[in-house]
């Protein structure tokens, strides 16, 4: 029928433009007409044939229907398949017997309730009677009566059973680090052959419980293959293992630490590959911790003791050999830190710009503002000549070739930096920082030097500059800056300080930091000083001791003030915490500060920031204040339940 519609079609437009053609260049008028008439004519008798032989196949249908209705309803009633009719309300009217076994209700909303009336043909799957099922719908149009629905449930039971099979028993793969292997080793006091046995002997007793197999592969490494099923069970643990190694017994006051990275993917290969990802990161993090790779998604545990001072400056004396090399065959040195800026980014820098201009190369600080806290370093810059050598980040992407290159200073990450754009103008890019790596650092470094235990970004480059070369001397203003960095970030030398932080301090004093200088760039105007008082004066005190305020909007410098508030919190007995909160228009920022009882860190991770243990930091964007007092409390109560728990 739709063949000869076609056909009459065709020829109605033939006749048309027929017409109409004799119409325009013969103009004769009366034939055009007498050919429209008769094609019309012919077009009008064809419609009532065609109608005819339509309505005698659809009485011939009928007939047929007619003549094997009882062997339909016989088919539909006793077929295997659970069938129902409903209207859309969900009222059933006619259910076969196999739908009849399953339920007996008068409407489908009782065993199917996600049944949705404005969404008659969505298909649905359910659990019903212990069994997995596949609801089809499909919506019957009847002539001037109201819509059905016909539904059917297909038996999903054993393919659901067999994919539950294949997601519990798919293997993922562990690695698993002794952080401190070559510290128990060179310790004398430890009896390390005894301490790596019992190690690999609860990682042997975990694999067996777990029903999973290990290998040790290397010193104090190991590969651990389990089931999914197993793996959930480890998460729900929160990992004991790293607690059971805390405990080792190691005849001294070093503690053993244990990174773990587990992959999660479909094959086995590629679990692998994601559990060597997950364990550059828990390694890059500072180590004594699990890190969960998921796909793209990270799950951390662990990680909340405060680490070791480092002892080892291999690693330093590495970087700065491979820095020189780099910067030697490089051109055009750009360095830049995070946004807000403050002491330690600009210390660093300076450290870095004097190992560049040793090499003879042109090296560029990277700012896009200049707050309080960096004020007076940067006129001090400015005063002796130096002041062209800070650019905005537009200069900075005019003059960047593709030889230059882009040192990244006191942060890893991306979206944290002064101008992210930077980091794709250039194939060579180097890191330093003393910050917990976070799941989005920057991966593509060419040099990376992070180092969790270092107190600061400005301790790290300089011991830098003592290995850089021997003849390397700094000036006795970028040794001023290089300890207010320190200082900056140890608050006055009390927080994560280590041997090696006062052997960088007495190299800088000796180099001629000025003490008094460091001094004036810490200090404050009254305005300031009188904001930080009402911040203070405002916060909510939790029975835990954890301080949380806020910094009024449109403050000046809010995140730098709220920093500074968050630090004078800490100073007042029964605080072992402090959050401050301030509203830039463009985001929450949150600081967070303890003294060490309390992880600022691990909370803050759980709002997307980082940091370390006793100072962190996160942003919000698109949140209200409300939002994210809210939010934090909620990352608070976890983490205190977490504790409670232990």
């Amino acid at each position: 029928m739709k063949k000869y519609s076609g056909i009459i079609i065709a020829f109605a437009a033939i006749t048309v433009l027929g017409a109409g053609a004799i119409a325009l260049f013969t103009k004769q008028y009366i034939v055009a007409l007498a050919v429209l008439g008769v094609g019309l004519v012919w077009l009008g008798v064809m419609a009532l044939i065609l109608n005819g032989i339509a309505k005698k196949q659809q009485a011939q249908m009928d007939r047929v229907f007619r003549e094997n209705d009882t062997a339909v309803i016989s088919l539909a009633k006793n077929i295997s398949i659970p069938c129902a009719i409903m209207d859309l309300s969900g009222r059933i009217t006619w259910r076969n017997n196999a739908f009849s076994s399953l339920f007996d209700g008068q409407n489908i909303h009782g065993a199917v309730p996600e049944f949705d009336a404005e969404q008659p043909t969505r298909t649905l799957q359910i659990v019903y009677n212990g069994s997995n099922f596949q609801v089809m719908n499909m919506l019957v149009e009847r002539e001037n009566e109201k819509k059905l629905v016909f539904q059917y449930w297909i038996d999903r039971t054993e393919a659901a059973h067999y994919q539950r099979l294949y997601t519990e028993q798919r293997p993922y793969v562990a690695l698993i680090f002794v952080d401190n292997y070559e510290e128990l080793l060179s310790d004398t006091q430890i009896h390390s052959t005894a301490v790596l046995a019992e190690v690999e002997r609860l990682i042997a007793d975990l694999s067996k419980r777990l029903g999973g197999l290990y290998r040790r592969y290397d010193n104090g490494r190991f590969l651990l293959v389990l089931e999914a099923k197993q793996m959930q069970q480890l998460e729900q643990e929160k990992f004991t293992l790293l607690e059971q190694a805390h405990r080792i017994d190691t005849g001294s006051s070093s503690a053993v630490s244990l990174s773990i990275g587990f992959g999660i993917a479909p094959r086995l290969a590629a679990s692998e590959q994601d559990a060597r990802r997950a364990m550059e990161l828990a390694l890059g993090r500072g180590g004594d911790q699990v890190v969960v790779k998921d796909g793209t998604d990270y799950r951390f545990y662990g990680g909340k003791r405060q680490h070791d001072p480092r002892q080892s400056r291999v690693k330093a004396r590495l970087f700065s050999k491979a820095l020189f090399q780099l910067f030697e065959s490089s051109g055009d040195i750009f360095i830049m830190g995070h946004r807000n800026s403050d002491m330690d980014c600009i210390g660093a820098a300076l450290g870095v710009m004097t190992c560049a201009n040793h090499v003879g190369t042109h090296a560029y600080i990277v700012l896009d503002a200049v707050n309080s806290t960096i004020e007076d370093a940067v006129k001090t810059l400015e005063g002796s000549g130096a002041g062209s050598l800070i650019i905005t980040p537009d200069q900075a992407a005019e003059m960047m070739q593709e030889n230059s290159v882009l040192v990244v200073v006191d942060t890893q990450r991306a979206s944290n930096t002064v101008a992210p754009q930077l980091l794709g103008r250039t194939e060579h890019i180097v890191l330093i920082d003393h910050h917990r790596r976070s799941a989005d650092y920057i991966d593509n470094a060419t040099l990376h030097y992070l180092e969790t235990r270092a107190s600061s970004a400005s301790e790290m480059v300089t011991e830098v500059l003592q290995y850089f070369a021997d003849s390397v001397k700094p000036s006795a203003f970028t040794c001023s800056a290089l300890l207010a960095g320190i200082t900056v970030d140890t608050k006055q030398f009390a927080f994560n300080v280590g041997s090696r932080t006062f052997d960088a301090a007495g190299y800088l004093r000796r180099n001629g930091a000025d003490l008094s200088s460091v001094k004036q760039m810490f200090q404050n105007d009254y305005q300031s000083y009188v904001r930080c008082a009402n911040i203070v004066e405002k916060a909510q005190i939790r029975k835990s001791g954890i301080a949380i305020s806020t910094v009024e909007k449109n403050t000046p410098d809010a995140m730098l003030l709220a920093a500074q508030a968050a630090d004078e919190l800490l100073g007042i007995r029964g605080i072992n915490a402090a959050f401050v909160l301030a509203d830039t228009e463009e985001q929450i920022a949150i600081s967070g500060r303890s003294y060490g009882q309390i992880n600022v860190q691990v909370i803050l991770e759980k709002l997307g920031g980082g940091g370390h243990l006793t100072m962190a930091g996160a942003q919000l964007k698109g949140a209200t204040m409300e939002e994210a007092i809210a939010r934090l409390e909620e990352a608070i109560d976890w983490y205190e339940q977490e504790n409670s728990e232990k």
